[in-house]
């Protein structure tokens, strides 16, 4: 597995990333090409895992309440019916979880072609769900 992927970067904090939420870890931030306004990426800070299931039980589950708190924050911010959950794990060979607000089924369509917004509409969003989350 590469240990210098953009995940890893962001984990540095050698590459921006528009950050939502952060303990020890794990880490959320805003995917920059979003499949829907407030798609974010939750990932764990321990390096040399591509596959989620090669976490442990305990990394497991902790991820797992880590990205509810994050889904909720979302929820609170952006208007959606729900906020879906995929993990795949083809793009980039670290753990990563996507939660993607969504109103109907096609939202979750990864063959969609992505939005593109500018820098500072990112940063609003983030502070805006992160203050959403710590409340």
């Amino acid at each position: 597995m590469n240990n210098n992927n953009i995940f890893t970067k962001i984990i540095k904090n050698e590459v921006t990333a528009y950050k939502v939420a952060e303990d020890t870890e794990h880490l959320a931030f805003l995917d920059i090409y979003p499949l829907k306004i407030g798609h974010t990426l939750v990932i764990p800070k321990k390096k040399n895992v591509e596959k989620i299931f090669s976490l442990t039980e305990g990394e497991f589950l902790s991820i797992m309440s880590f990205t509810r708190k994050v889904a909720i924050g979302i929820e609170k911010i952006i208007p959606c019916n729900r906020v879906g959950i995929f993990v795949m794990g083809f793009e980039i060979p670290h753990v990563h979880i996507h939660l993607i607000p969504m109103d109907q089924e096609s939202d979750g369509d990864f063959s969609k072609k992505r939005i593109n917004f500018p820098v500072k509409y990112f940063k609003n969003l983030s502070e805006r769900i992160k203050k959403s989350i710590l409340k």
